[in-house]
């Protein structure tokens, strides 16, 4: 076993549900300094934010009730979940394994029995949470099938073989469990946020400390890296947090390297800052603090900042602004001129690219030149490296990616190979690519991952796999990112397009429908997310669910990368 591999089975973090016995039918950041605090003698026994009370198994009770207290006296962690060990037998209580998995369920629980010494409970999945935390959802409408196991333990019933793991209700769930950005280092050292869910409770520093040195997650493993050297670990057994301070103390190999100090402070600051009640970092090595200046605000790249709409309205384009139209230099002139009917523009403002009946284009100042002929092309992309990504629906595991310099190359996307699909879009940052898929009736997004070289960011290859990080009713119509975590998707229902904001590792949230949508903007949050219809009116929210029109006669809407 890795060293990676002993610190992750150490480690009391939830993950997966995949037990045998298991089957699936179907923003302020951080600064730095600070004195010495006392730390938690006992990460894994530290407290939840929210307590739930456990009862242990009443006399008499039969399986199901059996089944049933188990799984609600599994939200109770204290003492290593002792409550819930309580309906185990003695055997298996010291085998069941609470910290494999988390299964996340909403609606009933059916239970049947199996014999006369076995159940089985149905139950209704939403998400999983896999061993490194991410969160994976599981399509609508589909269940599993969970086998529970009795013994006569005197004249009482006992689980003999249960689903290792924790079962949670999605309302349980969401009060126990908080969502953060771990934060890698990806080309160019742009922040790669890889989304996380934790435990709340007093460990949950420690816990996003020791995700950050054990590195990336799957996903991210060919696409970021971690500042912290191979080997680094706390020093102590947790971090220490008093007054706002969390002290971070680690040792090992290759520490005393400045640049590498710069980059760990960096992902420390940046993913501890929305932990409550942590406003400042500190690191030290064994014990010595790191002498860096401290930072109150945690640098923003570009890629985190979010662009204006740009498109075509009256014949005119540009970016959009209370007035009208503000052109943008060198680009606008040209792309009115090709007149096409999907449009990518930079965050920088500097390149464009235009799909036209020639093909996709791409535009900077004074150049322009056919980049993709192929027929059937999807709107293209334009990201912050300034590559232009185009890809043909008829083609689609052959992704065409173009500079202005004249470079071209193809990239396979081998898990879009017999897909249907309707939209693709680069994430600021340029480390995840998306993919609006439509699949007779009902729509989901794929997201991947970008390597790119590190000086220049030339995109070489995507991750070998793609995570389906949303599932939607209806026809797929459009697909935008609003920021490095979140995207919106549009889906065709009747004669509205519905509206959903979703993410890596993240539950999805339904806005609301717009009647004939086509084409949606992710903005960089969501009250700067707008949909165009057929007819060229232009829709922004309006409260929780509304939409209201803002524009008209507008052709053509701009994606922002």
């Amino acid at each position: 076993m890795t060293q990676r591999n002993t610190k992750r089975a150490s480690r009391a973090v939830l993950g997966v549900v995949v037990a045998a016995t298991m089957s699936l039918s179907a923003c302020a950041a951080i600064p730095g300094s600070g004195a010495v605090q006392p730390g938690l003698t006992d990460i894994n026994q530290a407290e939840q934010a929210l307590q739930f009370s456990a009862f242990g198994p009443s006399a008499g009770a039969t399986q199901e009730e059996l089944v049933r207290g188990f799984i609600t006296a599994a939200r109770s962690p204290i003492d290593d979940y002792s409550v819930a060990r309580e309906y185990l037998t003695p055997e298996y209580a010291d085998q069941w394994d609470p910290y494999f998995g988390v299964l996340v369920w909403e609606g009933s629980r059916p239970f049947r029995p199996d014999g006369d010494a076995a159940g089985m409970l149905l139950l209704s999945v939403v998400a999983e949470v896999d061993p490194e935390g991410r969160l994976l959802l599981t399509e609508a409408g589909e269940s599993t099938e969970l086998r529970f196991e009795f013994t006569r333990e005197g004249d009482e019933w006992r689980i003999s073989s249960a689903p290792a793991g924790v079962i949670l209700d999605r309302a349980t769930f969401d009060a126990i469990w908080s969502q953060h950005q771990v934060n890698f280092l990806g080309a160019g050292g742009r922040l790669v946020p890889d989304t996380r869910w934790f435990l709340s409770r007093a460990a949950l520093s420690t816990e996003i400390v020791n995700a950050l040195l054990e590195g990336p997650s799957e996903r991210f493993e060919l696409v970021a890296r971690s500042g912290f050297p191979e080997g680094t670990s706390l020093t102590k057994n947790a971090v220490t947090v008093e007054d706002g301070l969390a002290r971070v103390d680690i040792k090992g190999e290759g520490l005393n390297n400045p640049n590498a100090q710069e980059e760990m402070l960096l992902q420390l600051q940046t993913s501890l800052q929305t932990v409550s009640g942590v406003n400042r970092v500190e690191l030290l090595i064994e014990g010595t603090p790191v002498k860096r200046k401290p930072q109150a605000v945690a640098p923003m790249t570009p890629s985190q900042v979010g662009a204006k709409l740009a498109g075509m309205q009256n014949g005119k384009f540009g970016v959009f602004t209370a007035s009208g139209i503000e052109p943008v230099i060198g680009i606008s002139p040209v792309v009115e001129e090709l007149d096409g009917d999907a449009i990518a523009l930079s965050r920088s403002k500097t390149v464009a690219a235009v799909r036209t009946a020639a093909g996709v284009h791409i535009v900077s100042q004074g150049f322009t030149a056919v980049i993709d002929g192929r027929k059937g092309l999807l709107a293209p992309s334009v990201d912050d490296d300034l590559w232009t990504w185009s890809l043909s629906a008829a083609e689609p595991t052959k992704m065409h990616v173009a500079s202005a310099s004249g470079a071209q190359h193809d990239i396979v996307i081998p898990w879009l190979d017999g897909l249907d699909v309707r939209a693709v879009g680069i994430a600021p940052g340029g480390a995840m690519i998306g993919a609006l898929i439509d699949d007779g009736g009902k729509s989901y997004v794929l997201v991947g991952g970008i390597l790119r070289e590190n000086e220049g960011g030339m995109p070489t290859a995507v991750t070998p796999k793609a995570d389906v990080e949303l599932w939607a009713s209806g026809e797929a119509l459009d697909f935008d990112w609003i920021d490095q975590n979140r995207f919106v998707a549009v889906t065709k229902q009747g004669t509205a397009g519905k509206v959903t904001v979703g993410g890596p590792g993240t539950f999805p949230s339904e806005q609301g429908s717009v009647p004939d949508a086509e084409e949606i903007f992710g903005g960089g949050n969501r009250t700067q997310i707008r949909v165009l219809t057929t007819n060229g009116e232009l829709f922004a929210p309006q409260g929780a669910s509304g939409w209201q029109r803002v524009a008209a006669d507008v052709e053509v809407i701009a994606k922002r990368g």
